[in-house]
């Protein structure tokens, strides 16, 4: 009688762990595969160095920069927690699932599994870091001819309005 007591108390037990513990599914394993946690971290690091860099180079004095690190620290910190991988993976899964069959999400899994994927997994943050040097680099060789063409359409709509305010 001890012994069905004992294996009923232990098969209850399972039994409770399967419902409390979420089956893992194609998608969780793709995730993982893809570090998507640590590549969140990662980005997040990466955006705070850039904003101070961008304020060290900045004119600002001693104690103005001090007043910008000390917010930076608290966005910083107020966005990994806000858009941590764990406050979005949800909707990120209903996302792949929208747009991608079971077969394509294996497919992806396989391929992330594999040393290729590994690959791709550990470079991507630096081709994507670089990438965003080149856009930024052009966006910036281009900034003087955007500043002409919004300073003549700001000259023509004032003269517009001035048109049409001396018709009135």
């Amino acid at each position: 009688m001890l012994k069905i007591s004992l294996i009923l108390a232990l098969l209850i037990s399972f039994a409770a762990q399967a419902q409390t513990t979420p089956k893992k599914d194609n998608l969780d394993e793709l995730f993982e595969a893809m570090q998507m946690d640590v590549m969140m971290d990662t980005m997040f690091s990466q955006m705070e160095g850039a904003v101070m860099a961008g304020m060290q180079e900045s004119d600002l004095s001693t104690e103005e920069l001090a007043i910008y690190e000390k917010y930076q620290a608290q966005i910083t910190e107020l966005m990994k927690k806000e858009l941590s991988w764990e406050a979005m993976s949800v909707d990120i899964k209903q996302v792949y699932r929208q747009n991608f069959t079971e077969q394509e999400i294996a497919d992806i899994l396989a391929f992330y599994q594999s040393p290729a994927g590994q690959s791709v997994l550990r470079t991507m943050p630096i081709v994507m870091q670089e990438s965003m040097q080149i856009g930024q680099n052009l966006a910036q060789a281009a900034m003087p001819k955007l500043q002409e063409i919004s300073e003549k359409q700001m000259q023509e709509l004032s003269e517009l309005r001035e048109s049409q305010e001396s018709q009135e």
